[in-house]
């Protein structure tokens, strides 16, 4: 029972040191790791605290005030009892804004703001697992790279091996040596190229993830499309990016309101509590009142400004007209490129059977005399090449169906 439970324990234990990551768990790392979505946050944040302020300018105000006034005494006066020269008063004053032209229309502007922050950041979340999605493959493609390298390396040395074991009884010519050397010297050149390109991809996906996965996890199954272009097409209308150029239209919408604003009159409701005064009025504790101020003339600014916001307006409604293309057209592009590379994927998993099969006929017909030493290189070094881009064409099929969903504002 003991040997048991020490069997599974060093089971899980293998499995643990192999752990490999998803793609799901990569960008959700990325989440936490990149300044870019704090940033995001942050600005919903600002955004609140500009709607309260907005909102502040169309709520009462009440404030303590005090007055002390010291008067030099007019010659003519003489002992009237209307005149202090020392006059001072105490009180609490409520102002409420009745009509203020625009406030109304800044503080829609500031919640619309608020619906634009929120939208930058799910846009910011999607550019960044568009980022993410290529770190993660690209990684898996190096991976998987380094691997079939070593795979070549390793036949080429026993190719050597084997060349030089019947060189020395006569059986292999000296440049059939010579050949077998080339070609693992190629494969060790080739090896140290892709380990520079794995150190690249795992820099790139370190920076997003602030992980260092030693395995990305199984593909899978190739994926395959479901559903038309255009169902694809009708997805964009939603997506995070898209609803940006939207909203900022939006925006722009109310900041004419804003604008239009300055033409409108102002009027305030003036309340004063005294506490103490002096004065005529000293017996009178409280007083309400009216103050209006109505822009007869400001020298053109107010309907320049009108006509700015007008102008703004119509530059988001463009932007959101070329971003909605703009995101059909990526889909588009990246739907074609998915069916063409299904197609290419399915060529390619034939040649590389058949790259196989030929290398095992010339690696056993050399036995026999039947075909050169050059011939079994050939299809040697053939079969990796094809089994390399094979590999990556798999990866990049699952890059590029996940660069589709992303394309259509799917997030994992």
């Amino acid at each position: 029972m003991n040997k048991k439970f020490f069997g599974l324990l060093l089971l899980s234990m293998s499995a643990s040191s192999a752990w490999s990551i998803t793609l799901k768990e990569s960008f959700d790392a990325a989440k936490k790791n990149m300044e870019s979505i704090r940033r995001a946050e942050t600005q919903i944040t600002v955004s609140e605290y500009q709607k309260d302020r907005a909102r502040g300018t169309i709520l009462p105000n009440v404030s303590a005030i005090g007055t002390y006034t010291q008067i030099d005494p007019p010659n003519a006066a003489g002992n009237s009892p209307f005149l202090l020269t020392k006059q001072h008063n105490y009180a609490m004053r409520l102002t409420q804004p009745l009509i203020r032209g625009g406030s109304v229309s800044a503080y829609q502007l500031a919640k619309e703001n608020v619906l634009l922050s929120e939208f930058q950041k799910d846009a910011t979340e999607l550019n960044l697992y568009q980022l993410v999605i290529n770190a993660y493959f690209n990684l898996k493609i190096s991976q998987t790279d380094i691997k079939d390298v070593q795979e070549l390396q390793r036949y080429s040395k026993e190719r050597v091996s084997e060349i030089r074991e019947r060189t020395k009884i006569g059986r292999s010519r000296k440049g059939e040596l010579i050949e077998a050397e080339v070609l693992m010297n190629v494969a060790d050149s080739q090896l140290q190229q892709s380990q520079i390109a794995l150190q690249q991809a795992q820099k790139n996906f370190e920076f997003y993830t602030n992980l260092k996965a030693d395995e990305i996890g199984e593909l899978g199954d190739v994926p395959v499309i479901s559903g038309s272009v255009e169902e694809y097409m009708m997805k964009t209308r939603t997506r995070a990016d898209v609803m940006v150029v939207k909203q900022q239209a939006n925006v722009a919408d109310k900041q004419i309101s804003v604008a239009k604003g300055g033409h409108y009159p102002q009027l305030d409701l003036i309340s004063n509590y005294y506490f103490d005064r002096t004065g005529v009025l000293a017996s009178s504790k409280w007083d309400v009142g009216l103050a209006v101020i109505i822009p007869l003339y400001q020298g053109g600014t107010v309907q320049a400004q009108v006509r700015e916001a007008v102008a703004k307006k119509r530059i988001a409604e463009l932007d959101s007209a070329e971003k909605q293309r703009s995101a059909e057209r990526d889909i588009a592009i990246n739907y074609q490129n998915l069916m063409q590379l299904q197609v290419q994927l399915k060529a390619l998993k034939n040649a590389l059977e058949k790259a196989e099969e030929a290398y095992r006929v010339n690696r056993k017909d050399y036995t026999y005399g039947l075909v050169t030493n050059l011939d079994v290189l050939q299809s040697l070094n053939a079969f990796i090449e094809t089994k390399r881009s094979y590999n990556s064409l798999v990866s990049l099929v699952h890059l590029n169906y996940k660069s589709l969903e992303a394309a259509t504002g799917v997030l994992p």
